[in-house]
């Protein structure tokens, strides 16, 4: 039985002050991105399974459309974004920089408000980066700032023989085994992985120098984290996450969708909200 008062678990819902701070989330972060040369788009929530990065993502959620051809309820933006600007708009537009305001959807019934953004292009990371600060800043947010390089575990990999779930799950026994990973376990700021910079085996070097380098922002509290786990499959080189206590509040990073080097962020609009709304000192809250 179902009582009238109920809605699906995952679902979300915003009402009185808590919509009023979304909205407010929404509108701060819009006016950021058009003040720095961004166009919005608004993608579809249905796409065509075809579409699908890979058929066995059980998170999806499946659902037949005309013909009987499976459709699928929008699960990831940056994915279908990249694809709807590359494929469908084609040469009818030049613009690089996107930012999109909506939910996506996770099987059974989870739903997720985000703000992203997508910069299409090699040089964009740091100007992303930077917009991420940015927006935190303007809403009086002082999360803590993880930057990693997934190109340093995957070269880890090669060179050391251990098996990728050891890094997934940071298997920190069988890790430590290693000298040159446990001394980067011991990494927790720029200056730890600038002091071993000596001792950094030749072949993670270039990584290693690109990670300190996006470390280097105009950004106060930043960790560095030479072994995070990357969020989605997508990220294959620098990327990074905003976060206080257990809340996450934004992924972002580098990635090649189509066979095109992009960057951007995802901000999860309602762990924002709940924060907001959890430390009322801010002076536009009621």
């Amino acid at each position: 039985m179902v009582l009238e008062h109920e809605i699906p678990r995952g679902s979300k819902l915003h009402f009185g002050l808590s919509a009023k701070v979304k909205r407010y989330i929404e509108n701060l972060s819009a006016e950021i991105f058009y003040e720095n040369g961004f166009e919005e788009i608004s993608s579809p929530i249905f796409i065509h399974q075809e579409h699908q990065r890979s058929f066995l993502n059980r998170n999806v959620i499946h659902i037949n459309a005309e013909k009987n051809h499976q459709v699928l309820m929008r699960n990831d933006s940056t994915i279908d974004v990249i694809r709807i600007i590359t494929k469908r708009l084609g040469r009818s537009t030049n613009q690089k920089k996107w930012f999109y305001i909506q939910p996506v959807f996770s099987y059974p019934t989870f739903e997720f408000n985000q703000i992203g953004a997508e910069y299409l292009g090699k040089s964009g990371y740091k100007e992303i980066l930077n917009l991420a600060i940015e927006i935190f800043k303007a809403l009086d947010i002082k999360p803590i700032l993880q930057i990693s390089n997934a190109k340093i575990a995957r070269k880890c990999m090669q060179e050391s023989g251990l098996g990728q779930e050891h890094f997934t799950k940071l298997d920190i026994e069988k890790l430590q085994e290693i000298d040159y990973i446990a001394d980067l376990l011991c990494v927790s700021s720029p200056k730890d992985l600038h002091d071993r910079l000596d001792r950094i085996p030749a072949f993670l070097k270039d990584e290693v120098e690109k990670l300190l380098a996006s470390c280097d922002c105009n950004y106060d509290n930043v960790i560095c984290s030479p072994f995070l786990s990357v969020p989605v499959d997508y990220y294959d080189d620098v990327f990074f996450r905003m976060f206080l206590g257990n809340a996450t509040f934004l992924y972002g990073g580098k990635y090649i969708i189509d066979h095109v080097r992009c960057c951007g962020f995802g901000i999860y609009t309602d762990s924002i909200v709940y924060h907001l709304l959890k430390n009322k000192d801010k002076k536009w809250l009621p």
